[in-house]
């Protein structure tokens, strides 16, 4: 099964194994591999990864010979500039530097970290820091920066000093190398080294289906950096051993099993059960998920029918059901259940890539509503515990863990105990010194502090704990999907909370009469506005009262 380059390195350090990891920090025009690259090495051969190869892996593997008893670090160009009579050269045309350090094992706590949040499904960046003190010998400092957290004071300073933008690098997934020589009071180097390196689960690919074409997809999807999951209701199919590549076997009624796993914007799912009422029960399980790639089996006939239930069942909005791939595969004539497997994974390769690096994809920050003074509570209601955390801290925390890429928190009274209240968490705070005018100056407030980066703003209640993150991918997902502009969800027909408003509308917004709210911006673009069905009252709750509160909590 699929293993992260890192997992492997952690397992040969804690074994004891004397290595090198190679890294590559900077290309400059052609090179075999590009920066990011990664290659595990012993003093005689690589283990595991790879630089390149050719020319570049050779000086590499020489260096990590030498370095294997001396444990110096090195910092070293090659060159790809030989002519075509060259027997032992590259013709590339381009140069590449690379970084060989030859005692992992002093950062082994850092890969450990990054390792811990790969395994929640949660981005970050390996900060890579180089000082040279004036000679040909390197101090190296690794630092694992998970997204959304709190930077130390140091590392935020020097990465304000280059104007890094760490949120930047994730969503491009491209290293930034920087050559510094300013002076850096925590870094005093006559020259300091960065290397900031995007890494992100390895993408899951849920396969629902333990048929023929399921363990065909299985074996190859293995090959090409795909986590594997296989989900199935057949105790007979569903079983471990047909599935080796895979890294779990899931043997439960479909719209359970997708209960159980985490769907992210690196998730891929493939639905190809034994029929159709059964690739129905896998698709309404996962059709309003924030999933980067959903396709299905099946003939024409058979997709129009599904498309026509799935609108008037209110299962799927339009702008879901176009995103579904179905018929599912690149049209290449495949016959056989191994081609049409080949057809999948060309096609999963293909949305893989244009996912990551050419589809632009809407940027949804958060705005919480902080500000009021709850005199219907009698205390500030924002500051008592919710399950275990403060109300404000569980909203906070809920967040966190969706595709929300900022979250900003709008506060008015009681500013300083909220801020503490929220000290753990990655949050902008934003005062509002008209909030007791109103809920509406606290959104006005908040959208005119979204950056310009940001797309589309989904507004928040502090006082509602009670809704889940799968509520706010999904509203966030819709908005990704759809050319909509106002998204609402609705329970019952009824409309709640949170609401997501485009950042066209940031104009729109300042000026609204105070008297009337946000009804008012939603009543004057009503072809604008998209109600999303949800399966959860909660969107119709807040909690106001003390009666609220004990409804809430018991």
């Amino acid at each position: 099964m699929m293993k992260n380059l890192y997992e492997i390195l952690v397992a040969l350090l804690n074994s004891g194994t004397n290595i090198q990891t190679g890294s590559l920090l900077f290309t400059r025009g052609s090179a075999p591999q590009v920066p990011g690259a990664m290659a595990i090495f012993d003093k005689d051969t690589v283990l595991s990864g790879t630089l390149g190869g050719g020319l570049l892996e050779a000086q590499a593997q020489k260096v990590a010979s030498s370095s294997s008893e001396n444990h110096q670090i090195t910092l070293q160009w090659v060159d790809f500039m030989s002519d075509m009579d060259d027997q032992t050269g590259a013709i590339c045309g381009g140069s590449a530097l690379f970084l060989m350090d030859a005692n992992p094992v002093r950062h082994l706590n850092i890969y450990l970290q990054l390792l811990d949040s790969i395994h929640k499904n949660k981005s970050g960046v390996l900060l890579t820091i180089l000082s040279n003190l004036g000679t040909q010998s390197y101090n190296i400092e690794r630092i694992w920066i998970e997204q959304h957290s709190r930077l130390p004071e140091s590392i935020h300073k020097l990465l304000n000093n280059e104007q890094i933008d760490l949120n930047k690098i994730i969503h491009t997934r491209i290293p930034c190398y920087i050559e510094t020589t300013k002076i850096i009071e925590e870094y005093p180097a006559t020259q300091t080294f960065l290397f900031i390196e995007p890494i992100h689960p390895i993408p899951q690919l849920i396969i629902a289906g333990a048929g023929h074409i399921g363990q065909a997809l299985c074996r190859i999807s293995n090959l090409v950096d795909f986590e594997i999951i296989v989900v199935d209701d057949r105790l007979e199919l569903a079983v471990s051993s047909r599935f080796p590549e895979a890294s779990r076997v899931i043997c439960l009624p479909l719209s359970e099993a997708f209960q159980t796993l985490p769907i992210t914007t690196e998730t891929y799912i493939v639905i190809a059960t034994q029929g159709h009422r059964t690739d129905m029960e896998a698709l309404k399980a996962c059709i309003g998920s924030n999933a980067a790639y959903i396709g299905v089996i099946g003939s024409k006939r058979k997709t129009a029918l599904m498309e026509q239930k799935f609108i008037s069942a209110k299962w799927a909005t339009q702008a879901e059901w176009n995103f579904v791939h179905t018929p599912v595969g690149l049209a290449i004539h495949s016959r056989t259940v191994n081609e049409i497997a080949v057809s999948i994974l060309a096609e999963l390769i293909r949305e893989r890539y244009e996912t990551h690096f050419v589809k632009s994809r809407k940027m949804v920050g958060s705005i919480v509503l902080a500000a009021g003074k709850s005199s219907r509570m009698g205390e500030q209601k924002l500051l008592m515990p919710y399950h275990g955390k403060s109300m404000i801290a569980t909203v906070v925390g809920k967040i966190a863990n969706t595709d929300s890429h900022l979250t900003l928190v709008v506060t008015g009274n009681n500013m300083h105990e909220i801020k503490e209240a929220l000290n753990d968490y990655k949050v902008t705070l934003v005062g509002n010194q008209r909030f007791e005018e109103g809920m509406l100056s606290s959104v006005q407030a908040g959208i005119d502090a979204a950056g310009p980066e940001t797309d589309g703003m989904l507004v928040l209640l502090g006082d509602q704990p009670m809704v889940s993150e799968t509520v706010i991918n999904r509203l966030i997902s819709v908005f990704q999907k759809s050319e909509k502009g106002l998204i609402i969800p609705t329970f019952n027909g009824k409309r709640g909370h949170p609401v997501l408003i485009s950042s066209k509308y940031k104009n729109e917004v300042k000026s609204i009469n105070p008297e009337t709210g946000l009804r008012e911006l939603f009543f004057n673009n009503p072809d604008d506005v998209l109600e999303i069905e949800v399966e959860t009252g909660d969107v119709l709750k807040d909690i106001d009262t003390p009666e609220d509160y004990i409804r809430e909590t018991d």
